[in-house]
């Protein structure tokens, strides 16, 4: 009788485990189906999300090509490649986020995330250095592609001084100054 007791017990436990944990899943997907959504629209429209406490701001390819992007050259390093410069067209973060009257100090810390979840963080000394980190759009002379056609855009930081690009993001979805 006491092993039928523990036994339903158990089965209670399991049963209002198992209810907790999809109703926990569900609100999950609907929240990242939501952060889905925007991440698709930033995609399909070549646009990104610029934040800081108080204010946000949706850049366009138009707002980033009124800023005079400039051609600079950067070592790409990854653990599959031999050290190899390669030509990029871009604006100074620094320079975009001023722009937006967003203020950086050395103390900045400033997330940079992808369309796919990835982030790197920065810190304002290295954003203010010049000639140090770039939003990409164009590498080799041709535009970045989205990462359905096999590219590392619409959009790409690439940090001069970070030696084995390891920091580097692509598909730039959001930057956020904190």
């Amino acid at each position: 009788m006491i092993n039928e007791e523990k036994v339903s017990k158990n089965k209670s436990f399991i049963l209002i485990t198992i209810i907790i944990l999809v109703l926990a899943v569900s609100v999950l997907a609907y929240f990242n189906r939501v952060d889905h959504e925007l991440k698709q629209e930033l995609q399909m429209n070549a646009e990104f999300i610029i934040k800081n406490a108080e204010q946000e701001f949706r850049i366009t390819m138009g707002d980033v090509l009124n800023l005079n992007p400039v051609d600079f050259t950067a070592t790409m390093n990854t653990s599959t490649t031999q050290p190899t410069p390669v030509e990029y067209t871009g604006v100074e973060l620094s320079k975009l986020l001023q722009n937006y009257d967003v203020q950086i100090t050395d103390e900045s810390i400033i997330q940079v995330t992808a369309l796919d979840g990835y982030a790197t963080a920065l810190n304002g000394k290295e954003v203010l250095e010049p000639e140090n980190i770039y939003l990409s759009i164009y590498k080799n002379g041709e535009p970045l592609k989205s990462k359905a056609q096999g590219g590392d855009g619409p959009y790409l930081i690439v940090i001069r001084n970070d030696r084995f690009s390891q920091r580097w993001c692509k598909f730039v979805a959001e930057i956020n100054v904190r």
